[in-house]
């Protein structure tokens, strides 16, 4: 826990400029849209037993703070995804790590970031039943930009926090030093082992990273401005997967969902644990955790999708 505080005080401390903080809110992103995942594996599980306790359990999605914790979860799945998609050009294409490119880059992420978030946030609070705080233009604009708000409040307030003792500004630290990096490790490659399991690792978070943009988006899009979240219960999901001519699609799609954003999650779960747990005991306790807990949910979602055959 001191080594965790120490670092995240290092981290907010540092003055690593706009890409410092794109990749700290990337992470925070990510671990908050896996906490959800959980949630929502756990809670479609409980379809098997019935619909009695899945439509009780709903009513944790349909109050009017769920419906706002959902416009946060649409900001970490949208950001998580576009920075995302920029550090995959940064990988395949090296000329867009350059200084002066990524820089670019990021301005270009959060200017596309805040196109679509923006509207799409003011609508999903704007939808809400009257008794819930919708149907109210300002207050869907305020709750909209008081989420943009919150990391924006963060990035300023930690910018005026003195250095610690030995801390020199790069002129160029907000960029990061990309290209130089990049170098060396194209000069040092040939006397490198490569090592597979992390090659392999990398590339499966780069492809699901990508499978991911639309899968996730696409199941976020189809369940809050296509069929509406109050318009979900027991009788939804047989319509969906006990369609005649749709439901192999729907199951094959969410079962892909399941694979990939739970063991995308985990592995960036696992990157988190290794930046932070220095006591090799407590890491590696960590890690057979979330293994366990990975295996468990992969099979329950697993499990409900294959198995499901209630009928209305």
């Amino acid at each position: 826990m001191a080594a965790l505080i120490q670092t995240a005080s290092s981290v907010l401390r540092y003055r690593g400029g706009a890409g410092q903080w794109a990749w700290a809110i990337h992470r925070a992103a990510g671990l908050g849209v896996l906490a959800f995942l959980l949630l929502h594996i756990f809670d479609i599980f409980l379809a098997a037993f019935g619909p009695a306790l899945f439509n009780e359990l709903l009513f944790l999605y349909k109050g009017w703070l769920a419906r706002v914790l959902e416009i946060v979860l649409l900001f970490g799945l949208l950001y998580h995804a576009l920075n995302g998609l920029r550090l995959i050009l940064m990988d395949f294409f090296p000329i867009v790590a350059s200084r002066k490119i990524t820089r670019n880059f990021i301005y270009i992420q959060l200017a596309v970031f805040l196109l679509l978030f923006v509207p799409a946030g003011i609508y999903m609070m704007y939808n809400l039943p009257a008794d819930q705080f919708g149907q109210n233009a300002a207050l869907s604009i305020l709750v909209t930009f008081g989420v943009i708000a919150l990391p924006a409040i963060i990035v300023a307030l930690f910018s005026f926090m003195p250095l610690r003792d030995g801390i020199k500004i790069d002129s160029d630290a907000s960029v990061g030093n990309y290209q130089d990096g990049f170098d060396r490790i194209v000069a040092s490659r040939s006397h490198r082992v490569m090592n597979r399991t992390e090659l392999n690792i990398w590339l499966f978070m780069r492809i699901s990273g990508l499978l991911l943009i639309v899968l996730a988006l696409g199941h976020f899009f189809l369940m809050h401005f296509i069929y509406g979240v109050e318009n979900m219960d027991f009788n939804f999901i047989i319509q969906r997967w006990m369609d005649p001519v749709l439901g192999l699609f729907w199951r094959s799609y969410d079962l892909a969902l399941l694979f990939f954003a739970l063991i995308h999650g985990m592995f960036g779960l696992r990157y988190s644990i290794e930046d932070y747990v220095h006591h090799r005991g407590l890491k590696m306790t960590l890690l057979g955790l979330a293994i366990l807990v990975e295996i468990a949910l992969l099979a329950m979602g697993a499990y409900v999708i294959f198995t499901f055959n209630a009928t209305a």
